[in-house]
């Protein structure tokens, strides 16, 4: 038994995280693969892309959509490749890539929380968390990029965090990372502008945002991204500015959507500068609301428990993630980098739109719950007055 209870201590996070894994697995395996139309759409590109012999000019030029193709490149290629290799079995093959996507998701999370010496026991707490993100339970059965790109992003942020002004290797890697970003979704800018920012101009990013008001100047981001949207918005309206994207946005806009497809999340919308703002900040909130009036009382009550738990605790407790020991290293750059990577991926959802399903979501799930735990580590840290703490010496 004290050799049973030994084990257990010394593995309690790779025991955990095949635990979370397996459930979240039998999950998506048991409801079974789900198309939708964007599925549809990448089923068809896939399909030119094979026609034009893997040409991306000619794919490109043969492709009309509202976004252009060239921002769907990798998952019309894995598709297309998935097609000539696997026939009419293709669509278990990428659901097995979905699969595969969560695991090492998972598995990133961990080396993360390791390179930042978070406490074994809560890194092993915090993946069960992960079992109440009705998104980790919806998604990877999706025949869609998100799980992917969920990977993707937390590649990335991986490689700033760990590697960050190491080498130029460690550069050229974290620009590769966002380039696939880019060729994966369109919705990609926030993350490869954060990640860029923290990457390339670490001396500056410490400067502006690993500090205290951190929080502050990110709301002052977000009052100038609503005016700023207002301007243009307007300026659309009055026909000063003419463009197709901004007329796409322009007619959510007049319909005062705030959640797509969620007409009691409509507001009554005012066509002038304040009025533009309100519905702005409107879908700021909701970007963050964990509730929604056609989901299940099981659907709230997990989204209620994992997204309002996490921002709680980053409230409640966020004074502790800069205290003086924890000024100038790693774990600080940490909470900087996932705080302003969340707020700038809600503030360009905001930008577009907000989804139905609140996909858009998704990707800045496991950054939230790594952001929660590494605050609440370093609330410990400073109850505990170890300055010099470091998970290894801990267990």
């Amino acid at each position: 038994m004290l050799a049973l209870r030994i084990v257990i201590e010394r593995y309690i996070v790779w025991i955990t995280f095949l635990f979370v894994c397996t459930i979240l697995i039998s999950v998506a395996l048991y409801q079974g693969s789900v198309q939708s139309p964007d599925t549809a759409r990448y089923i068809s590109w896939g399909d030119l892309l094979i026609y034009h012999q893997f040409n991306y000019y000619r794919f490109y030029a043969d492709t009309e959509f509202f976004t252009p193709s060239f921002f769907y490149t990798l998952p019309v290629t894995l598709f297309a490749i998935l097609k000539l290799a696997m026939n009419d079995q293709w669509i278990v093959g990428y659901q097995i890539t979905n699969l595969v996507a969560l695991f090492f998701t998972l598995f990133l999370y961990i080396k993360i929380a390791y390179h930042l010496e978070i406490r074994k026991w809560l890194i092993a707490f915090s993946l069960l968390v992960f079992l109440a993100s009705i998104d980790f339970l919806l998604w990877p059965r999706y025949i869609l990029t998100d799980t992917l790109y969920v990977l993707l992003v937390m590649l990335a942020i991986f490689a700033v965090v760990t590697r960050i002004n190491k080498d130029c290797s460690s550069r050229i890697l974290i620009t590769a990372l966002l380039l696939l970003l880019l060729v994966t979704r369109p919705s990609s800018i926030p993350y490869i502008a954060v990640l860029l920012f923290f990457a390339y101009l670490p001396s500056l990013s410490q400067k502006m945002l690993v500090n205290k008001k951190l929080f502050i100047r990110l709301g002052i981001c977000v009052l100038l991204s609503s005016v700023f949207y207002s301007i243009i918005i307007m300026a659309n309206a009055s026909g000063f500015i003419e463009s197709d994207t901004i007329n796409y946005w322009n007619k959510y806009v007049e319909e005062g959507n705030v959640i797509d497809g969620r007409p009691e999340t409509y507001i009554i919308y005012e066509a002038t500068y304040l009025g533009t703002v309100k519905l702005y900040l409107c879908r700021m909130v909701g970007f963050f609301t964990p509730f929604a009036k056609g989901y299940s009382l099981f659907h709230n009550t997990l989204n209620g428990l994992l997204l309002l738990g996490c921002y709680i605790i980053i409230l409640a407790m966020f004074r502790y993630s800069f205290s003086e020991f924890e000024q100038n290293n790693s774990r600080a750059n940490a909470i900087a980098l996932l705080s302003t990577l969340i707020f700038f991926v809600a503030i360009f959802t905001s930008t577009i739109l907000i989804d139905y399903d609140w996909r858009y979501r998704y990707p800045v799930i496991a950054p939230l719950i790594l952001l929660t735990t590494l605050i609440f580590d370093n609330y410990l840290n400073s109850r505990e007055g170890k300055s010099n703490y470091s998970a290894k010496q801990y267990l």
